[in-house]
């Protein structure tokens, strides 16, 4: 099952059409690999979950049990851009610069996040005490082939573009994410993952599809 999965998100990425929402439908069977537990049930999977600052792209909530058999509920609030926008574009011979898709994933990630953390009601929904558990996922733009823009593509040969790539993203993640534990995925590491997944057996996790989107007066708001 997951093989065709993986097969058919492939397909989705090697689309030329953006397609963004057809995507994001694969990550209910990613969900292990969008939160940072190993002991967890899965509770929650939200598509566009409408807040005051914007639509939340995905979010999933599950419980956690600690060593010593305590319970929490953590929810992980994930924005999700198409495959088929660029990661980095060109810049200088030796720099590259933040996409403007990839510039609007990281705003929009921090808004909804800070507002969930300050919303009573987010917590109630998905049933989490503290607003220390709300937590930052990450985001997940592009694929292999648009790591970088085509735009001046030709002043890079295909290893100083991957040279180029790897260093702006580590930059990011050593002085802007690792702290927070964000997480930067492309559409290729998903399929990836769908490869290689075992599927689960019959009521180890539970089954929780993802709902999308929520009525159109749904808001959360500030506690």
């Amino acid at each position: 099952m997951t093989m065709n999965l993986a097969n058919e998100l492939r397909d989705l990425v090697n689309a030329e059409a953006r397609n963004e929402r057809q995507c994001r439908k694969y990550l209910e069977h990613a969900r292990n690999l969008l939160v940072d537990v190993t002991s967890h049930a899965f509770l929650r999977q939200v598509a566009e979950y409408r807040g005051h600052t914007g639509d939340s792209d995905y979010l999933i909530s599950c419980r956690v049990t600690d060593g010593v058999g305590g319970q929490k509920v953590k929810a992980y609030i994930w924005e999700v851009k198409a495959p088929q926008c660029y990661i980095f574009k060109a810049d200088t011979q030796n720099r590259v610069l933040p996409s403007d898709d990839f510039i609007s994933a990281e705003n929009q990630l921090l808004h909804y996040y800070d507002e969930a953390r300050g919303s009573q009601q987010f917590r109630n929904e998905f049933e989490v005490q503290s607003p220390d558990d709300v937590m930052l996922g990450g985001i997940i733009i592009g694929s292999n082939r648009t790591k970088v823009s085509q735009l001046k593509r030709s002043h890079y040969d295909e290893p100083k573009l991957q040279q180029l790539f790897q260093h702006a993203l580590d930059l990011r993640i050593k002085h802007l994410y690792k702290e927070k534990n964000i997480k930067v995925y492309h559409w290729d590491r998903i399929v990836d993952y769908l490869t290689s997944a075992v599927p689960l057996k019959p009521g180890t996790v539970p089954d929780v599809p993802i709902e999308s989107p929520l009525p159109a007066n749904t808001q959360i708001s500030s506690a």
